[in-house]
C-alpha cells in the first residue's frame, strides 16, 4: 500500500512538472530572464566586421609597403625585385646634348661597373626555369640585367644618331641599330607605364615633364649588379 502511495506521490509530481513545463512554454515570462536588446548582437557583428577590414586594409597596406614585390617569370629570388618608388621626370638637358667628355661621362655613370653581366653559381641557376643559352652542367655562368641592356641600346641609337649627322656613317652599325630599336620597342611594350599625361591648352602634344610615375629603384637594381660584378669594366658602349 506504501509503494503505491510513493507511485501515485511520484506520478502526481511529474505531473505537475509537466504542466508547469508547459505553462512556461505558453507564459515564458514568468522564468525567462530578459532578453538582451538586439542592438548588442548589431553592435558585435559591426564589431566583427570592423576586425575583418582591419586586417583586409592591414594586408593591403603590407603589400604596398614592399614595394608590389612579386616574383615575376624568370626572376629567382636571390635577384631584387627592386623596390617602386615614386618620380618625378624632369628634362635633363646632359643626355641629350652633344657629345662631349662630360655627356659620356653621365651616360657612362648610368652602367654600373661589368656593364650589368653578373656571375650566377649552378645553385642559384637552379631556380631559373629553362633559359637560351642557360647551361646547368656548369658550375658557374654570366648573365646580363635587361636593363642595362635597354640603357646601352638606348646610348647606342644616340650614338649613331650624332655619326650620322655628323657624317661618320662609316661609324654607325645598321644591324646593331636595329636590333636596339626593336629590343627598346618591346620593352617599353613590356614595361607597359601607365601614367597619364594630360593634353595641353595649346594642343602641342605632351612633354611628358613634371607627371609622377611609380618606378623602380634603379639605384638598387646598380647596386646589385656592382656587388655581383663579372668584370670590373666601366664603359656603356658595346666596346
Amino acid at each position: 500500500m506504501a509503494e503505491k502511495q510513493r507511485d501515485s506521490s511520484q506520478t502526481f509530481e511529474t505531473d505537475n512538472e509537466i504542466h508547469s513545463l508547459l505553462d512556461h512554454g505558453n507564459n515564458p515570462s514568468k522564468t525567462e530572464p530578459p532578453r538582451k536588446p538586439c542592438v548588442t548582437t548589431r553592435t558585435g557583428a559591426a564589431i566583427a566586421f570592423l576586425i575583418l577590414s582591419n586586417i583586409t586594409l592591414l594586408g593591403v597596406l603590407t603589400f604596398f609597403a614592399r614595394g608590389h614585390v612579386y616574383h615575376e617569370p624568370g626572376r629567382p629570388s636571390w635577384i631584387p625585385a627592386g623596390a617602386w618608388i615614386k618620380n618625378t621626370f624632369e628634362f635633363h638637358s646632359i643626355y641629350g646634348a652633344e657629345p662631349s667628355e662630360l655627356s659620356e661621362e653621365m651616360w657612362t655613370d648610368l652602367i654600373p661597373r661589368g656593364k650589368g653581366w653578373i656571375n650566377v653559381t649552378r645553385e642559384q641557376a637552379d631556380e631559373l626555369p629553362d633559359m637560351p643559352r642557360l647551361d646547368r652542367s656548369l658550375p658557374g655562368q654570366q648573365a646580363l640585367l635587361s636593363v642595362f641592356h635597354q640603357m646601352h641600346c638606348l646610348y647606342m641609337t644616340r650614338a649613331g644618331f650624332f655619326a650620322a649627322r655628323d657624317g661618320r656613317m662609316d661609324t654607325v652599325n645598321a644591324t646593331h641599330l636595329s636590333h636596339c630599336w626593336d629590343y627598346l620597342r618591346q620593352a617599353i611594350m613590356c614595361a607597359g607605364d601607365t601614367t597619364l599625361e594630360w593634353k595641353p591648352v595649346d594642343d602641342t602634344g605632351s612633354s611628358g615633364w613634371g607627371y609622377q610615375h611609380m618606378c623602380k629603384d634603379y639605384t638598387t637594381l646598380f647596386n646589385f649588379a656592382e656587388d655581383n660584378r663579372y668584370s670590373n669594366k666601366k664603359v656603356i658602349h658595346s666596346k
